[in-house]
C-alpha cells in the first residue's frame, strides 16, 4: 500500500468515526433539549396562577396539552428490550445472591469423582 492510499485511507477512517461521534453527541444534546423544556412547561404550569383553584379557566391550547399528556406513550421496541434485558440481569442476580458456594463445591467434586470412576474403568 503506497503512501497516498494509507492517508487517504486512513483520512476516511478518522473523519467516518468523528461523525458518528459528533452526530450521536448532537442527538443526545436534542434528546436531553426536547425533554428539558417538556419539564420546563410542566413546571411552569403547574406555578401558573391562571387556573391554580379551577383549570377549567385555563387556555384551551393548556387543556388540550394536558389531555395529551395524560395518555401513556405506547411502549417501543427499545423499551420491550429493555426491560426484557433487565428481567434476565434481575434473574442472574437473583440467582447469584441464592446459590451457596457448599452447594457448587458439593457438585463440582460429585462431578469430579464420576470422571475419575470413568476414566478408571477404561
Amino acid at each position: 500500500m503506497g503512501f497516498f492510499t494509507g492517508f487517504c485511507s486512513g483520512f476516511a477512517l478518522t473523519s467516518s468515526v468523528l461523525y458518528l461521534a459528533v452526530q450521536a453527541h448532537r442527538s443526545n444534546r436534542l434528546e436531553q433539549r426536547q425533554t428539558i423544556r417538556e419539564q420546563t412547561r410542566a413546571l411552569n404550569w403547574v406555578a401558573e396562577s391562571t387556573g391554580a383553584y379551577d383549570r377549567r379557566l385555563l387556555p384551551r391550547e393548556d387543556l388540550l396539552l394536558m389531555e395529551q399528556k395524560a395518555t401513556p406513550p405506547e411502549p417501543t421496541l427499545q423499551d420491550h428490550l429493555k426491560h426484557r434485558w433487565n428481567q434476565e440481569v434481575e434473574g442472574l442476580a437473583r440467582k447469584a445472591h441464592e446459590s451457596r458456594w457448599e452447594d457448587a463445591r458439593h457438585t463440582a467434586a460429585k462431578g469430579w469423582n464420576s470422571v475419575v470412576r470413568f476414566v478408571k474403568w477404561e
